[in-house]
């Protein structure tokens, strides 16, 4: 299976299932380069994701639950990506 395609299968799996089972917690893309995805650029970018090289910054290599980092924002849109844990203040 080519780089591309592995990135490609997480991305889709963040667009078809967007929270972590069991749980229900949400889910984001994490790059190469440490960057983030949120699950609707995941679907936008498809095709960049599609075509990396594995050292462009489009390559998806996990998907991660963001537990309580509310100032965690996707690298592409600039949305805050959704935190399972919020500091109840």
């Amino acid at each position: 299976m080519s780089t591309g395609s592995k990135s490609l299968r997480l991305a889709d799996q963040l667009v078809r299932e967007p929270w972590a089972w069991p749980g229900g917690y949400p889910l984001h893309a994490v790059t190469d380069d440490g960057g983030v995805i949120c699950r609707f650029c995941a679907e936008e970018e498809r095709e960049w994701i599609a075509l990396t090289n594995g050292h462009d910054g489009w390559c998806v290599v996990r998907l991660e639950v963001n537990w309580e980092g509310e100032d965690l924002c996707c690298d592409c849109c600039g949305r805050q990506v959704e935190v399972a844990y919020g500091r109840e203040d």
